[in-house]
């Protein structure tokens, strides 16, 4: 198991007078936590009001000044004095940490939640945030029989970004044999692939990592594509995963072997030369949006100039001065324009539909020195600062997307989603004094029925630069010298950027998958279009695992660093039922499979980005939200922590 959990910090020996400044840039409930575990004392708790997640949207329309967790300056200043004699008292102690007894860790997690948590809850946060050192979410082969039958286990992954990465480092761990198929020449996923103009996560980085390998050095809040593939290859290379890749190399086919229990799978490189391995299981980890989808516009490739997705922008490319066209207006189009608009001579941004968006003014704002310094030098703020900003992110906003079936106003779903659709309204219009303009970037849907953006303000003010233009007429062609909309105008561009999202639901694609008695896997999803038990295990294809599968995308759960965690998790408790059973294969059940499956639906069809009124990446062509995860995030969690052997076929 993974030995370095414990919050391991470094000395102290800044002064009192650096300390106080670098305090400014804290999180401030996770200095409170830090205070206890500095000192053993839980009387801090009674001097201060629990943290309370703030309405990051009315805050940020309504201008509201209070510091993370709805601290006031003046009491974030009177806990500051605190922290410096917490400081000075674990310095006299030679920087020995209390020992924390259960109860004291309760009452922590209970100050933080800001109520009672019930025993599944606790264990839940007992889990993420691991106080104790103890990492519950590897594989522990504990005998010498187990550790001798997964040597025997070989397992072909298949994709390198972050659940890939992940699942190697897991399988290597436990001494399982793997071999890791990659398509691109080094590793990341999305993050080695996305590289145009403004790339970065729109999650805080500081969640966007395994939690048994927390980063402290990232450059931003939100960090941007380069720094984040170089997270994963570094984290690749410190577990030995690299040694187990293939790059440059495409699986063509997998092909299951009752007889032998195995699975033959296809690899061809960038050669042309192919080689069959032989596995006991295969672990997908191809992830949804790997496979960049260009608009099926008439003329597109008569265009005379450069014109490519976003998901391939060119290596190398000037725009400098030029004429360019942005197709698209999701989420990267939406990193994409603010930093065309500064370059470029003249801009035309297509759209098709605007975008919601939440204020987040911290969006491109660095990590100070502060942060940096208390993540590797204060007793365990690392650890519950990951959590404040997890837990943030998971609790108060689901409800707002479920669909109330009396609700009649055809802009929301309910009269909390009315009350989101307010505050975001505001936001939005407190950026934007041009009528005209503010009738084409204001959505008509409700929010969430479609991917809600963070925004700091620089999308709509490169809207409204003079060398901008924001197109809605529908466009009808793409010509040599550029592009025609509905309205006749012929816009004369030099390059077009096209981003227009990916193949969503087209799980596994390209391969060919077959499974028990020559099933083709995209047959058996037919119009469908991908549907899995939890997202991981499909009926008829034995010991074939998915990590980011079907109805696994998060929209309001959380990290999706998280979500993999919880699909590892699971599928290496899979592969050691299969081991300590002495079993050849399992497969889930159909009728465990379609129970499921039917309440991933029922749920997702009530929720914001189900609704009917809604067009989305999230749904297929049949209007079935193929990408989704309906439950809350604890929920899924509580369903991923140990497979059910009822749940399945052996053999």
């Amino acid at each position: 198991m993974l030995d370095h959990l414990k919050a391991s910090v470094e000395p102290i020996t800044e002064s009192d007078a650096d300390i106080r400044e670098k305090l400014w840039e804290l999180n401030v409930p996770a200095l409170l936590m830090s205070i206890v575990h500095m000192s053993g004392d839980t009387s801090v708790l009674s001097r201060y009001p629990a943290p309370r997640m703030m309405d990051v949207v009315a805050a940020g329309a309504s201008g509201e000044q209070l510091l993370e967790g709805g601290y006031t300056r003046e009491q974030a200043a009177q806990i500051h004095e605190e922290v410096l004699a917490a400081i000075a008292a674990y310095q006299a102690r030679g920087n020995q940490l209390p020992e924390l007894d259960d109860t004291v860790v309760s009452e922590l997690y209970t100050f933080m939640c800001g109520h009672e948590l019930d025993e599944r809850y606790e264990n839940f946060i007992r889990e993420e945030i691991a106080l104790d050192g103890v990492d519950h979410r590897g594989l522990n082969l504990d005998s010498e029989a187990l550790k001798a039958a997964g040597a025997d286990f070989p397992v072909v992954i298949i994709g390198g970004g972050m659940g890939g990465v992940l699942a190697g480092i897991r399988l290597g761990e436990a001494g399982v044999p793997y071999t890791l198929i990659e398509k691109n020449p080094g590793l990341g996923g999305t993050w080695f692939e996305n590289h145009y103009p403004g790339c970065r996560v729109d999650v805080p980085g500081h969640s966007y990592s395994y939690s048994f390998e927390p980063n402290h050095e990232w450059t931003c809040h939100f960090p941007l594509a380069d720094e984040i593939r170089a997270y994963f290859d570094r984290c690749a290379a410190d577990y030995g995963v690299k040694a187990h890749t293939r790059f440059n190399t495409e699986v063509e086919s997998a092909q299951w072997d009752d007889a032998s229990a195995t699975w033959r799978v296809t690899v061809v490189d960038a050669n042309g030369q192919r080689d069959t391995l032989t596995a006991r299981a295969v672990i997908s980890a191809v992830g949804q949006l790997n496979r960049p989808k260009l608009p099926e516009i008439e003329g597109i490739d008569s265009f005379a100039g450069p014109l490519f997705h976003s998901g391939a922008w060119p290596e190398g490319l000037d725009l400098a001065g030029k004429k360019v066209a942005v197709i698209g207006s999701g989420a990267s189009a939406f990193q994409i324009i603010p930093e065309m608009a500064d370059t470029a001579g003249e801009l035309t941004v297509f759209q098709r539909s605007p975008a919601w968006m939440f204020p987040n003014p911290g969006y491109h704002v660095e990590v100070g020195e502060g942060q940096r310094w208390a993540l590797k030098k204060l007793p365990y703020y690392s650890k519950w600062y990951r959590f404040w900003l997890f837990y943030t992110s998971i609790e108060g906003v689901y409800d707002k997307t479920l669909v109330d079936p009396t609700w009649q106003d055809s802009r929301s779903v309910s009269a909390a989603n009315d009350e989101m659709r307010q505050a975001l309204t505001a936001w939005i219009e407190s950026q934007v004094q041009d009528p005209a303009l503010l009738e084409k970037v204001l959505p008509t849907y409700p929010p969430f029925g479609k991917r809600i953006l963070q925004d700091n303000g620089s999308y709509l003010a490169a809207l409204q630069k003079d060398n901008v233009t924001l197109v809605t007429e529908g466009i009808t062609a793409i010509e040599p010298a550029g592009v025609r909309t509905a309205d006749g105008v012929l816009h004369q561009v030099d390059a077009i950027a096209c981003a227009t999202g990916f193949y969503a639901d087209r799980f596994l694609f390209p391969m060919q998958v077959t499974g028990r008695d020559g099933v083709n896997l995209n047959d058996q999803w037919g119009d469908t279009n991908g549907r899995a038990y939890l997202g991981i295990t499909v009926p008829n294809f034995p010991n074939l695992f998915c990590i980011y599968g079907p109805n696994t995308n998060l929209v309001v759960a959380g990290s999706i660093a998280h979500n993999a965690e919880s699909q590892v998790n699971y599928i290496l408790r899979s592969i050691r039922l299969l081991l300590e059973g002495g079993h050849a294969s399992m497969d889930v059940r159909q009728d465990v499979h379609d129970a499921y499956n039917n309440e991933v639906d029922r749920i997702n069809a009530d929720t914001a980005w189900g609704w009917e009124g809604v067009s989305n990446w999230y749904k297929n062509d049949a209007g079935r939200v193929t990408a989704n995860l309906p439950f809350r995030i604890i929920d899924y969690w509580q369903m991923t922590k140990q497979p059910k052997p009822e749940d399945y076929r052996f053999g």
